[in-house]
């Protein structure tokens, strides 16, 4: 009987010490940034987009010579904004400014990555690019991933014309609960991102790509969240295709709906 309990209390004592690992570790297996110090970067320069920075937000910038509306992207957990040229290959048809956001312990910077500095420096991007609108023309938000929350987040606190979102969530605790049913990393998580909240806290139009089998953000995420936007909205399944994939693999009928949806949402 003794040596029972003892293996108990060895098990619970292992069991302790990884939900103490996960908690104080948790930034570290939430944020991926990468390497590349922002402003260098060839492969946005290439494409005519320079860094630049407002206070200390920092973003990349695509100018067009007459754009009919902006759009700013939003990226994903891992890597950093100079990886996202993808999405400039994908609009490079419409006549839009592009800006895709530097988070901000990304890009070499000297912040540590959080969920509050994040939204912070979202937030004021957008009022930032609103007082270089000029001409008041459409502003819409792109997110991928991790950044799907960080725009509607935005959207709830200020207009703008519409929402495009890839691989959405409706909150990472509960995809990080998913991913590790075993433990209670729902209420250990300190970055919980809800976006499912902030959803309902907007009648922003929004478009919702996904693909049927992203085993990372898994379709059912999304489907569920959908439902949160109280406003015009569209989800779009990419069928055999997954997390990472989708904007290579389904670059038409993304090009195709999301001119739609700017079409509808910018008359």
């Amino acid at each position: 009987m003794k040596s029972i309990i003892n293996v108990i209390c060895f098990c619970i004592g292992c069991y302790t010490l990884i939900l103490v690992a996960l908690y104080f570790f948790q930034e570290k297996l939430l944020f991926f940034p990468g390497t590349t110090p922002f402003g260098n970067c060839p492969e946005m320069e290439k494409r005519n987009a320079g860094a630049e920075t407002y206070k200390n937000i920092r973003y990349y910038f695509q100018a067009k010579s007459k754009p009919d509306s902006w759009i700013l992207i939003f990226h994903g957990h891992a890597g950093n904004a100079c990886d996202r040229t993808d999405f400039l290959d994908l609009l490079k048809g419409f006549n839009s400014n592009l800006v895709v956001f530097e988070y901000p312990g990304f890009g070499r910077d000297s912040n540590a990555p959080k969920e509050s500095l994040i939204l912070k420096q979202a937030h004021e991007l957008v009022l930032h690019i609103k007082t270089r609108n000029h001409e008041g023309l459409p502003i819409y938000l792109m997110g991928e991933s991790l950044g799907t929350g960080v725009a509607t987040w935005v959207a709830s606190r200020t207009d703008i014309s519409g929402l495009i979102r890839f691989s959405s969530y409706t909150s990472l605790a509960l995809v990080a609960q998913h991913h590790y049913p075993w433990a209670p990393v729902k209420y250990l998580m300190k970055h919980k991102f809800q976006a499912e909240l902030w959803a309902a806290q907007t009648r922003t139009p929004a478009l919702l790509f996904h693909g049927i089998h992203d085993d990372i953000i898994p379709v059912h995420f999304v489907r569920q969240q959908i439902l949160n936007f109280k406003g015009g909205k569209k989800l779009v399944e990419i069928p055999n295709y997954g997390h990472n994939d989708i904007i290579d693999t389904g670059e038409k009928l993304i090009q195709k709906e999301i001119h739609d949806f700017i079409v509808k949402t910018s008359s």
